[in-house]
């Protein structure tokens, strides 16, 4: 046994061949470590003692609980780290000096060996302090921090040991693709969310915490996570230019035209009096004209010479009201420009908010002084004022505190806040210009006091909001200067200066573009988009695929779970709330990790051993290797849990489903649920993907009262006294019940019930067989396995270039293919669509499939024809009203669709009725997160529906 003097970590590098140099790399010192012959034989007694089966993972992990029982026998690290205040604010290196130094205290590691016994419990205990750049202002304590050691814990289920060799921006991306166990995600979520908590003042950190201090917590956690994602979302809100949206109007009406004719200065405004003809000054071109907007008076048109201006349809539609770009271009001007305050201020309370203690107290107590610069450049002579050279981005913080003052720099461009002390003999009273200016060659800085704030004013959240407001006052996005970047310069007003210092404010406007902190390549989800950290350490898709993933933030702006679809935040989550087994990691030390290490590979084994067609491939293979498998449950620390497990010698043993080989000591009380022996199953519960939906099958129940006076026979089965008539009860999952005719009852050489449902005296293609009580499932049309998708799959309908429409064997269904295979789950945008149709339609019209690397929707067969697939004038009148009636339905229900097109849509000649069939929108919580978001929604469909009318009235007799 190691000798106690030196703990387990002395004792074994003692014996080792691990350098200093070595220790200071964690992975190398580590490997080196455990195939030392002392770790060798410490593996060997452990090993014996606990009973364990030796596999090259579970001899590791020996030695590793060993080491992490020397250097925390108590478990008491979180607990350690919780209790320096003065950790709060700070980055992972400062807490992981300090841990290594309380080690040190305490006799378990020495100074040569502090970086690396901290490392090493650490990534035992708490991986995401060893995550890889981090950045500077995702502190501990943070709201992103949280968010961090979430991501790392679903990393951490899904590939044990990975999180300390990935970069933040890494952990992100996967944790967005990994879903998490209860188990692990709680207990993580638990410990990070009490540590922000305290950090922010909203609990007391040195009392014990009650269930209704936690739950207080996670709401107030929940909505400032909500607010620092909307304040994300607004600063990446694109700010409309005038000339783009000119430009797309004019393409849009004239497909054929070169769009180098719409910049041809050849156009002059025309007074056509018969017998006073007369010409205004002044030549423009289509573009400066739709630019400007401005209304023809009575008599007026526009005329050219030249034959390559279309100039007699263009006046047409002018006069016709089709170009209103100058009126929809100032009220999205105006939106966005108020998105950019909101979020600028958003993002200045935040980043004040990530401040060590003693920073945040300065601001929360002190008195406040604020302070902006610009700079401008001097003319040659005496006369010229001076040009505006740099517009400031940033605001300067004076806090007086005690008679202590500090400067800060807050910065949204670059997300910091950062303290400069150095500026303190520059913002000392009195406040003159003499004393604020100065000037560098022909540059002259000039600073203002821009706002104060005594002690006395406001708490410290409203303070902080106070501080984000007067950043985003400072920024004065609503100049005229700004807006006439925006607007841009026509032949109406080519003399109006352009200053390029508020064209370069006004690009770097958007953090995505000026500051982007880190950048990858990867695959997220079901494509290769890039991805994007912003300027608060929020991962999302890059600036370039963020509006074609939710339209950006005036197409659908974040919240916690609509919002961050619309704009996709990586890797992001919500604190659900907690069950009693959150605290389960707290119990666990010494040789109970390997326990609890194997339930969280038992938990990401499951579905492996299950299959996600329930085919239960893996765990028959295992069987096949091992004798007996099972997937079950197990007690770890007093807790049930589930995963997969082998027997050996009478005792069940975790299995580790990616090795599949049996690992740990044997399990307590280990309770089979389904088992397969010698490569067979023997027992199994009802998969949900053979369950008998009663929502998806609603249309061939029956009243309930068809069982009075009747009761279940042996068979499961409530037949009339008469015998001629059958049916069953069932309850599906959802605890919903509905009763079937049923007929062609039989009974299986195995003692199985079977029974054929019958709907309206006709035959249904739905076999389903007896399980217990009021309880069946599905089967395929010849008993025996449940049907698949594929042998459901009917002759392809069409498709487009990312799916496939067959028809359903049973022929009031469709199927909807992923065109690629390739796939892990059903992609997200399959269930957001399958969820609006069900919204639209009502609930079983659609549900989600899985099968062989592809994503399915199955849905209704709606009796029709794609509205592209219809002949020009083929309708009858009345089809008009019934895309109107659609439209006004799509409306009143603030359904909104994202795309649409004639492709989109069905019509019904039989019910005289148009039917959506493939589109989505915003959920409600994005619809209305506020005002303008919601007018942006519902007038991009108005104009959107104005387009589909006029489509399809081409097609109208």
């Amino acid at each position: 046994m190691p000798d106690s003097r030196i703990g387990v970590l002395g004792d074994l590098l003692s014996g080792s061949a691990v350098t200093n140099t070595d220790l200071k790399t964690l992975e190398l010192a580590l490997q080196k470590l455990l195939a030392s012959p002392k770790a060798q034989a410490l593996k060997q007694v452990i090993q014996s003692e606990l009973g364990g089966l030796p596999t090259d993972a579970s001899n590791q992990d020996y030695v590793i609980a060993a080491l992490q029982l020397g250097l925390d026998p108590l478990n008491s690290i979180h607990g350690f780290i919780q209790g320096q205040s003065g950790y709060r604010g700070q980055p992972a290196s400062v807490v992981i000096e300090g841990v290594g130094a309380h080690l040190v205290e305490q006799g378990r590691a020495t100074p040569q060996t502090a970086t690396f016994a901290a490392r090493l419990l650490l990534a035992l205990r708490a991986p995401e302090f060893l995550v890889k750049g981090i950045p500077a202002n995702v502190t501990y304590g943070s709201l992103i921090w949280v968010q961090l050691a979430m991501a790392v814990a679903r990393v951490e289920a899904d590939s044990p040991g990975a999180t300390p060799t990935m970069s933040y921006t890494e952990v992100l991306a996967k944790a967005g693709q990994t879903g998490s166990d209860r188990l692990d995600s709680q207990h993580v979520q638990r410990k990070a969310l009490t540590d922000w908590a305290a950090a922010s003042g909203v609990l007391d950190g040195s009392s014990t915490l009650t269930d209704s201090d936690l739950e207080r917590a996670r709401i107030a956690y929940n909505s400032q996570l909500s607010t620092l994602m909307k304040a994300s979302a607004a600063v990446q809100t694109e700010i409309p230019s005038r000339r783009a949206m000119a430009l797309a109007r004019l393409q849009e009406c004239f497909p054929g035209v070169d769009p180098s004719v719409f910049e041809i200065r050849d156009i002059q405004k025309a007074w056509l009096r018969p017998g006073r003809p007369g010409l205004f000054p002044g030549m423009h071109s289509m573009l400066d004209i739709v630019m400007e907007g401005a209304p023809l008076g009575h008599e007026e048109h526009w005329i050219s010479k030249n034959p390559r201006i279309p100039v007699k349809r263009f006046c047409h539609l002018y006069e016709g009201g089709t170009f209103k770009v100058a009126e929809d271009f100032k009220r999205q001007y105006d939106l966005a420009i108020q998105a950019h305050e909101d979020g600028h201020k958003g993002l200045a309370s935040y980043l004040v908010s990530t401040l060590p203690q003693e920073d945040r107290n300065n601001f929360k107590h002190g008195k406040l002084e604020f302070f902006h610069t610009n700079e401008y450049t001097m003319a040659m002579d005496f006369l010229t004022p001076l040009a505006l050279k740099t517009r400031g981005h940033t605001l300067h913080v004076k806090t007086t505190r005690g008679g202590e003052v500090n400067v800060y720099e807050i910065d949204t461009r670059s997300g910091t806040i950062q303290k400069q002390n150095y500026l303190r003999g520059r913002y000392t009273e009195p406040y003159t210009a003499r004393n604020m200016e100065s000037r560098t060659a022909n540059v002259v800085s000039k600073t203002v006091l821009f706002d104060t704030l005594s002690p006395a004013q406001g708490t410290s959240g409203s303070r902080f909001d106070a501080i984000g407001e007067v950043f985003a006052r400072s920024l004065d996005l609503k100049n005229e200067d700004v807006l006439a970047y925006a607007r841009g310069v026509t032949s109406y007003d080519e003399n109006r200066a352009t200053n390029q210092a508020v064209g370069e404010f006004f690009l770097n406007l958007i953090p995505f573009r000026s500051a982007i902190v880190n950048f990858i390549k990867g695959n997220y989800g079901e494509g290769a988009f890039d991805l994007a950290l912003d300027v608060v350490g929020l991962l999302t898709l890059g600036a370039g695929k963020a509006a074609q993933a939710g339209k950006a933030f005036s197409k659908g702006v974040t919240s916690i779970r609509g919002l961050s679809k619309a704009l996709r935040f990586v890797g992001l989550t919500a604190i659900e709330t907690f069950n009693p087994a959150a605290g389960l990691g707290d119990l666990v030390v010494g040789s109970g990790w390997l326990l609890y290490k194997g339930g969280r590979l038992g938990l990401r084994g499951l579905n492996k051993l299950t299959g996600r067609s329930a085919s239960y491939d893996v765990l028959k293979a295992a069987s096949q290797q091992h004798g007996v498998a099972a997937t079950g449950t197990f007690k770890v620390a007093g807790q049930t849990v589930e995963g997969g497990a082998v027997l050996k010698d009478g005792k069940w043993y975790s299995f580790d489903a990616d090795r599949m080989q049996a690992y740990g000591s044997p399990l307590e009380d280990f309770a089979a649920k389904a088992r397969a022996v010698d490569g067979a199953i023997a027992t199994v519960e009802v998969a949900p993907g053979r369950e008998l939906s009663n929502t998806l099958f609603r249309e061939y129940r029956v009243s309930e009262s068809n069982l009075a006076g009747r009761t279940r026979n042996s068979q499961g089965v409530y037949r009339a006294a008469d015998g001629h008539t059958a049916h069953i009860r069932h309850i599906d999952s959802s605890g919903q019940a509905a009763v079937y005719e049923v007929r062609e009852v039989t009974r299986t050489p195995e003692g199985v019930v079977q029974a054929r449902i019958y709907s309206a005296n006709r035959q249904t293609p739905l076999l389903v067989q007896h399980v217990q009580g009021d309880q069946w499932m599905r089967l395929g049309a010849r008993g025996g396995n449940p049907p698949s998708v594929a042998s459901d799959l009917g002759r392809m309908m069409g498709g487009g270039s990312e799916s496939r429409l067959y028809e359903s064997l049973d022929g009031i269904h469709v199927y909807k293919e992923t065109r690629e295979p390739g796939h892990v789950k059903v992609p997200d945008y399959f269930e957001r669509q399958a969820a609006c149709l069900n919204e639209y339609h009502g609930e079983g019209f659609a549900m989600t499939l899985f099968e062989n690397g592809r994503g399915y929707i199955k849905m209704k067969k709606i009796d029709g024809v794609a509205l592209d697939a219809i002949a020009p004038r083929s309708l009858p009148k009345k089809a008009q009203q019934a895309l109107d009636q659609m439209l006004a339905d799509l409306q009143k229900k603030e359904m909104f669709p994202n795309d649409v097109q004639l492709s989109n849509f069905m019509y019904s000649a039989k019910e005289n009725k148009v039917y959506p069939v493939d589109f989505d929108f915003p959920p409600k919580d994005v619809l209305h997160f506020d005002e303008s978001t919601f007018a942006i929604h519902r007038d991009d469909f108005l104009r959107d529906a104005d387009k589909l009318r006029a489509q399809f009235r081409q097609m109208i007799a």
